[in-house]
């Protein structure tokens, strides 16, 4: 068997060849020692590029690479010293390079890579040896330094950047949201979808998609009833332009809709949620020592939960087996009564817990989420104590305070 020819020996290792390749990403004259950023480079352009030279030169090449060496010349050298070692066999695995995940499962974008659930999906999926493109803006992407994630600056209200972020990716777990602009989300989702060029699509979508149904037993996938939330009509739709451009490419196979609910977990998002979203109230009373009122009415209420690692865990599971449609990734519920008088004591304020008629509709939610298809396909790995993810929850918001 003949010897992958060495680095020195290519004629595709060569600078002013490099140089072309970067002229053509940068729309710019480039020479061997052109700075990337001082030609007007960024860390989008910069994937882009890396996704370029990983083609041309047959080596694993990240945008991380990319920026560290900002010149062509300086790129090459750091590559011809990384193999300079014997190439291994063909099968045989290799270490990762310069601080970046394995190669050998493909490229997957996470949107909203820093935040409450695209964090943990970074970690998981490097964990298992994907090359991850984080989609984050660009105040955050200091918080990837070092965790081989390769960050590209981009925010949901600019579609031509998503839709770049999408190309050249095997994979796409979409996991950012506005919470408040649907209009927004939705235009971001229509941006990947165009970008996407197949390969599985995961989109983080909400139980709040189902509005108020009738009965309290809710089957995954079931249509919307009674009144629906702006948020969760707008997940919903997005779930509807998702699997018309999946249909388009006839790849709805591909395709996995993750209904969730609230989700708790050690991140500052998730503290903020807490501290602002649906439990506003609750935390807020419990913070200053006031009663936890709770519905007087009869039979069960309360929320569904899911804690954030597990939920990474799943949504990463699906890139091996999608679910080809609407699954929900709830891992329990728990009544408000319960969950009042656990947040009481977390919060140390002494509230007691009482009754009260005539509270919100807000409140007043009968609804247990069936799992039924997510379980047969993903198992039950979501199970776990819910007071422990509520405990890391309130810390993390109290840290963030």
């Amino acid at each position: 068997m003949t010897e992958p020819a060495r680095p020195d020996a290519r004629p595709d290792w060569d600078p002013e060849r490099i140089a072309a390749v970067y002229a053509a990403g940068l729309s710019a004259a480039a020479g061997p020692d052109t700075d990337f950023f001082a030609a007007g480079g960024h860390s989008l352009l910069a994937v882009l590029l890396a996704d370029r030279l990983r083609e041309l030169l047959r080596v694993p090449v990240t945008g991380f690479d990319v920026m560290e060496h900002p010149t062509p010349r300086a790129l090459l050298a750091e590559l011809r010293g990384r193999t300079a070692a014997p190439h291994p066999a063909p099968g045989a695995s290799g270490a990762p390079t310069s601080g970046a995940a394995t190669t050998g499962r493909g490229t997957v974008l996470v949107t909203g890579g820093t935040g409450a659930v695209g964090s943990f999906v970074v970690t998981e999926l490097l964990a298992r040896g994907h090359r991850v493109r984080a989609l984050v803006r660009p105040e955050s992407a200091a918080a990837l330094a070092g965790t081989g994630a390769e960050p590209v600056d981009g925010d949901l209200a600019e579609p031509d950047g998503l839709r770049a972020a999408a190309r050249g990716a095997d994979a796409v777990v979409h996991a950012a949201c506005t919470f408040t602009r649907p209009d927004v989300d939705e235009a971001a989702l229509r941006a990947l979808a165009d970008g996407w060029e197949g390969g599985p699509f995961v989109f983080v979508s909400s139980v709040d998609a189902y509005g108020r149904p009738a009965r309290p037993t809710v089957r995954e996938g079931q249509g919307a009833e009674g009144a629906v939330s702006d948020y969760g009509r707008g997940k919903e739709r997005c779930e509807s332009l998702l699997l018309d451009a999946a249909d388009r490419r006839n790849a709805r196979d591909g395709v996995s809709l993750v209904r969730v609910p609230l989700v708790w977990g050690p991140h500052h998002r998730l503290g903020e949620q807490l501290r602002f979203g649906a439990l506003r109230t609750f935390h807020q009373r419990a913070l200053r020592g006031e009663p936890l009122l709770v519905p007087e009415r009869d039979g069960w209420t309360g929320v569904p939960w899911v804690g954030a690692a597990a939920l990474a865990r799943a949504l990463a599971d699906m890139l091996d087996r999608p679910a080809g449609g609407i699954v929900n990734a709830v891992a329990g519920h728990v009544g408000w009564a319960e969950l009042a008088g656990e947040l009481a004591v977390l919060m140390g304020g002494g509230s007691a817990v009482r009754t009260a008629p005539d509270l919100p509709p807000a409140l007043h939610r009968p609804w247990r989420y069936r799992t039924d298809l997510f379980d047969a396909r993903y198992g039950t790995g979501l199970r776990e104590d819910w007071r422990p993810l509520l405990a890391a929850t309130v810390a993390a918001g109290a840290g963030h305070g």
